[in-house]
């Protein structure tokens, strides 16, 4: 295939990227997510290793909200049904920063993980406070899957994978 033919393709190709692809704002223009623009929900998942059991928590958008996030949850606190901490003290893992646009096709996520063995408990709910963009944010009580060890690690926020 000769360069012009190879130019044109990949320019036919941008055209039609640019026109199926919605433009995404640039990270100084997106605003910093809240808890009123996100639909978080905590869901049980496969995991990796046989030692453990893991759960993904979702950040999703709100309808017709586009923001980012980023960094690491705090203030993780686990409730049970009357909503009295269950005096579960995770502990928090600190990854790469990465922000993370929260858009109508895309969520952010946090990784948890539980050791299969030993006691179990079983939360109705997990507390925690969302980074904000200068310091704490919001803080949301989301519905929590299932039992879980009293030995929990949790991820920072990243986009999900897979």
């Amino acid at each position: 295939m000769n360069s012009l033919r190879k130019t044109a393709l990949g320019l036919a190709g941008a055209a039609l990227l640019s026109a199926v692809v919605p433009a995404v704002a640039s990270a100084d223009d997106t605003p910093w997510c809240t808890g009123d623009d996100l639909v978080i929900t905590a869901h049980n998942m496969r995991s990796p290793s046989p030692a453990s059991k893991a759960h993904q928590i979702l950040f999703a958008a709100a309808d017709g909200v586009s923001c980012r996030i980023g960094g690491s949850l705090s203030d993780v606190r686990f409730l049970d049904a009357d909503g009295e901490d269950l005096g579960i003290n995770p502990e928090m893992q600190n990854g790469d920063y990465v922000e993370v646009p929260v858009v109508e096709w895309r969520e952010a996520a946090v990784y948890v993980a539980s050791q299969i063995h030993g006691p179990r408990v079983t939360p109705a709910s997990v507390r925690f406070t969302l980074p904000g963009e200068n310091g704490p944010g919001d803080s949301v009580t989301v519905a929590w899957p299932s039992n879980l060890s009293p030995v929990v690690r949790f991820g920072s926020l990243t986009a999900p994978v897979g």
